[in-house]
């Protein structure tokens, strides 16, 4: 890969989730090059890596000067107080044998008085 070209797996971490639509409407090419370089088919130029992220810088800077920081999500690693389970269902009861208003029926070859 020459510098010319952009790491596949570094425009892959940027562009993830972008629609090709809205990608090459940005990046100013036509979707179907930007479906290429999403899917790896070509390479993507150096250059859409940078304005991909510096977008994402620009965005994370705006939301924090607003103070909509907070609302960012984050990603990482989550603990147990975080998380709230659902209570465990109870097992069901297993069925009775026999239900008690049923009268039980005489081994075979028997007679019943």
């Amino acid at each position: 890969m020459s510098s010319q070209h952009a790491n596949f797996l570094e425009f892959q971490h940027w562009a993830r989730s972008i629609p090709p639509a809205l990608l090459a409407r940005y990046l100013r090419c036509s979707p179907a090059t930007a479906r290429a370089w999403q899917s790896g088919k070509r390479p993507a130029p150096w250059w859409a890596v940078h304005v991909l992220r510096l977008d994402k810088i620009e965005r994370d800077e705006m939301a924090r000067q607003m103070g909509y920081a907070h609302l960012l999500p984050k990603l990482g690693i989550v603990s147990g107080d975080v998380i709230q389970f659902r209570p465990r269902r109870a097992q069901p009861k297993p069925a009775p044998a026999r239900p008690a208003s049923v009268t039980p029926m005489p081994e075979p070859g028997q007679m019943q008085a």
